[in-house]
């Protein structure tokens, strides 16, 4: 870390140089001095690392030293920026400003005079520890750009398990005549695959076909009960809430909602035998054949009633297979292993003890190494460095120290997150950017480069993929708990991060640089304790799902996440004084109103209002040149035309300001849009959209990756490749009329003079009203693989045609009512996994689909006519479709 935030310190001492020389003239010396020095230590750096690695105390304090002197020459130069920035304003006259900066730059020589006495020491100290100079670049490697799509958890092939996942799948699905209730726990060690080996059984075809319902909850150690039920209450039931949360409500829910299905609930990584015991009320029993599967380390967890599956360790065998897997990462690893590396491979494997995680976690780290005995041989050398007597800990350590520095910090940041949390991707990638962690010096996309180290901690076993996008970009993941405690005690090594909790609300917070707060309900003591705590150096601050301290006072502030804070409902004064803020998280926040200070945030870069109470947008927000990201509450106004927001690159949930009339703003760098345009009411008239002002400003934008348009009347032009340079690059479209209307307010769609743009992969068309059928210009789409059409009109028949979309993988028809004929000839849609059928009520048979070998699930929602033709497995509808592995049903 040391590293990095040395880089970044040399990084702001020269900007600083830039944008004050006048006044620090009389400091360039002595600031000159402290970037020599410090470029020195990071040369020294990599070796006092290894030496620190293999157990060398001495160093480890020299290490500390380094990242101490560090962070008080970024806080000196924050500091001084906030002075600076405070007597900027209009208000303040000259005279006075000038006085304040003469002021504020001798404390600042003072401060690095103090500094540099420091560096003097640590340089000195240096020489007696024998820390060598390998030179700035010396075994760094590269960022990884290659995109290389990595199996999620359902995906990965399981080695030596294979006849626990027959077991357990048989002991749900053939002992159906088994109606009563069953508990089944599988037990083992961290690490040994207990929910990979459930998230093959929770996934298999078999299983998914015969339970009405299958929710997965993820419990973790610090189980809070009224948590879970509100997240197995919203699953149940639909992402509703219950209006008062009392456990016994829930739980009288649960039991009712329950009661008429058959339902697979899985309770992974429970940690204490009162889990089950608190849940079961909800658990109704009423021989339907329901289960119910906990994964847990402790063979007490383990319910009585219930079926034990005890997972062994992989023996030796296992072990190299699956180490090699990952190494080679070809199939056939046994066979194909050259033999110079099969004996050092058995000794690596040997070293992990049995135990899935760790075999896994190496052989990535293997893969990223050169394919030779050398190497391997000093990966097994590496281990003895990190060997703490904690089984696997060792391993996972060599990974972690493996990364590149920029890696190291992205990987500590997981620490923010609470255990077995479901991490969205896109939030933490911009957080990551805000705290500096992408080298703002490189060409292209920050984003794209956060993108990369994310997709490179996957690559390495390091997270654990739960959901991708269709382009492959990972939409969630999960952190394993071993190797989030790894996170956490690399974060407490390099004072990088502090877990609030309420045991340790006395801790000394002067020092921290992020705070986190993980508890998930309201602690009146410690929001108060924490509101009157002085943190002078923090630079991010997350809350996750609390009632936040209201009185947040952090002047070198960087990153605000306070997302589902409810009792939030205005933002402090202070913030107009946190000029270093990038990123500004309220969604599903109490928010009622955006001040107009807000505009003094000119560092800001992400801020995302959805599901506020916010009503009106300050216009100084758009007067922020850094904005990267803007995310506001449904129906809130655009930019206005004088905006010239040249970074922006996401704006989503904006309407078309009356203001675009006369003009429009400029947004060069914008990937993503979300618009909505609709009529509106003016002097009892109505005014209807001009789709020409939305036209045009389209046809400004080059980049566009994402576009979202709601709206009435949608012209069919808005889709044509010749809109809009930038469609081009478009991959994802979404047009949607107005949802539940007839003519003349639903959308009239012509596509027979439209040119699509050729690259999209996902397309959505919600409540259109087509001229004819649309697949024959939606099927030559060359890259689709995900369609949606919801609410269409006009659609009488629709043919597939052989050849046509040849990349489709997903296909979900919805509320097509006037659908009577629906054909798909031969050897089109050759990759359709998913399809889903919903609520068309006129199609009364089904295409033939016998030759879509791929089909993998069809879903029947609200077809009670289809579903009664093919319910029974009899008749020629069921012969069209027998050959799907999961088929499901359902009726409201």
């Amino acid at each position: 870390m040391a590293e990095q935030i040395i880089s970044h310190v040399l990084s702001k001492l020269e900007d600083l140089l830039i944008k004050e020389y006048f006044f620090l003239k009389g400091v360039t010396q002595q600031v000159e001095l402290v970037k020599i020095h410090l470029r020195q230590m990071q040369s020294f750096w990599r070796d006092a690392e290894e030496k620190k690695n293999k157990g060398d105390n001495r160093t480890r304090q020299w290490v500390r030293d380094v990242r101490e002197v560090a962070f008080e020459i970024e806080n000196a130069i924050d500091n001084y920026v906030v002075q600076i920035h405070n007597v900027t304003a209009k208000h303040v006259r000259i005279g006075k400003r000038y006085a304040v900066k003469i002021v504020a730059l001798h404390k600042l020589g003072d401060k690095i005079s103090k500094i540099q006495e420091k560096i003097r020491t640590i340089s000195e100290s240096r020489n007696n520890l024998g820390i060598k100079n390998l030179g700035e670049d010396a075994g760094e490697e590269k960022p990884f750009l290659k995109t290389i799509v990595v199996p999620d958890i359902d995906n990965e092939e399981i080695v030596g398990f294979e006849d626990d996942r027959k077991t357990i799948i048989d002991a749900l699905v053939n002992d159906a005549k088994n109606k009563k209730r069953q508990v089944l726990s599988i037990v083992g060690v961290g690490g040994l695959g207990k929910t990979t080996l459930a998230h093959k059984v929770y996934n298999n075809p078999r299983v998914k076909e015969l339970f009405d319902l299958r929710i997965w909850l993820s419990i973790s150690q610090d189980f809070k009960p009224i948590d879970i039920l509100r997240k197995l209450y919203e699953k149940a039931m639909g992402n509703s809430r219950m209006p008062v949360e009392e456990a016994e409500a829930y739980l009288a829910e649960l039991n009712k909602s329950l009661s008429n299905k058959r339902y697979l609930i899985v309770l992974d990584d429970a940690w204490t035998d009162d889990v089950f015991d608190y849940l079961n009320v909800g658990f109704p029993d009423v021989g339907n054949g329901s289960r119910v599967i906990i994964t847990t380390r402790f063979l007490n967890v383990a319910t009585d009633p219930t079926r034990v599956f005890k997972l062994p360790f992989l023996n030796k065998e296992e072990s190299l297979e699956l180490l090699l897997k990952n190494a080679l990462q070809t199939p056939n690893p046994l066979t194909n292993c050259p033999d110079e590396l099969r004996d050092v491979a058995k000794k690596l494997a040997e070293r992990c003890d049995g135990l899935p995680l760790a075999i896994v976690v190496l052989g990535r780290l293997l893969s990223k190494k050169p394919c030779d005995h050398a190497h391997w041989s000093q990966v097994g050398k590496n281990l003895d460095w990190y060997r703490d007597g904690e089984g696997c800990m060792n391993i996972l350590y060599s990974s972690y120290h493996d990364l590149p520095y920029y890696l190291k910090s992205c990987f500590r940041y997981l620490a923010c997150f609470p255990e077995d949390h479901k991490i969205e991707a896109v939030p933490l990638l911009r957080m990551w950017i805000a705290e500096g962690f992408m080298d703002h010096n490189k060409k292209g996309m920050l984003e794209d480069e956060a993108e990369h180290c994310l997709e490179e901690l996957a690559q390495r076993s390091l997270v654990q993929v739960v959901e991708r996008n269709n382009d492959g970009s990972i939409i969630f993941f999960r952190v394993h708990d071993l190797l989030h405690d790894l996170a956490i005690r690399e974060s407490e090594e390099n004072d990088f991060l502090l877990i609030c909790k309420n045991e340790n609300t006395q801790t000394d917070f002067k020092k921290a640089r992020r705070v986190v707060i993980h508890n998930n309900h309201k602690v009146e003591s410690q929001n108060q304790n924490l509101e009157n705590i002085a943190m002078p150096n923090v630079r991010s601050f997350l809350n996750f799902d609390i009632e936040v301290p209201v009185g947040i006072k952090y002047p070198l502030l960087r990153v605000l996440e306070l997302k589902g804070s409810r009792n939030l409902t205005k933002l402090p004064e202070e913030l107009k004084s946190m000029i270093h803020l990038r990123y500004l998280g309220l969604e599903n926040t109490g928010l009622k109103q955006l001040p107009e200070t807000i505009g003094c945030l000119q560092n800001l870069q992400t801020i995302n209002i959805w599901g506020t109470k916010v009503e009106k947008i300050p216009s100084s927000l758009w007067g922020i040149q850094a904005l990267r990201h803007v995310t506001l509450r449904e129906w809130l106004p655009g930019p206005p035309p004088s905006a010239n927001l040249v970074n922006l690159q996401t704006l989503e949930y904006v309407s078309v300001p009356e203001s675009w009339r006369d003009g429009l703003p400029h947004l060069p760098s914008l990937r993503t849009l979300d618009l909505h345009y609709f009529d509106t009411e003016e002097n009892g008239s109505i005014v209807m959209p001009n789709w020409n002002i939305v036209i045009t400003l389209l046809g400004t934008l080059n980049n566009l990756v994402s576009l979202f348009i709601e709206g009435d009347r949608i012209p069919a032009e808005i889709a044509d490749v010749k809109t809009s340079p930038g469609y081009k690059h478009l991959q994802t479209l979404f047009l949607s009329g107005p949802r539940f209307s007839k003519l003349p307010y639903s959308t009239k769609f012509s596509l027979d003079t439209v040119e699509l743009p050729r690259n999209l992969i996902r397309l959505s068309l919600w409540y259109i009203w087509f001229d004819k059928d649309p697949m024959p210009k939606l099927e030559k789409l060359p890259f689709l693989k995900s369609l949606y059409l919801w609410g269409i009109e006009n659609v009488e028949e629709m043919v597939c045609s052989a050849g046509g979309f040849p990349q489709l993988q997903e296909l979900r028809i919805v509320l097509v009512n006037d659908l009577k004929q629906w054909k798909v000839e031969k050897e089109a849609m050759p990759h359709l996994k998913t399809l889903r059928i919903d609520n068309c009520k006129g199609l009364s048979a089904l295409p033939d689909l016998d030759h879509v070998k791929t089909l993998q699930e069809l879903r029947l929602i609200e077809m009670d006519v289809l579903e009664s033709k093919v319910k029974d497995r009899t008749g020629e509808e069921w012969q069209k479709i027998q050959h799907i592995p999961t088929i499901k049903y359902w009726l409201f």
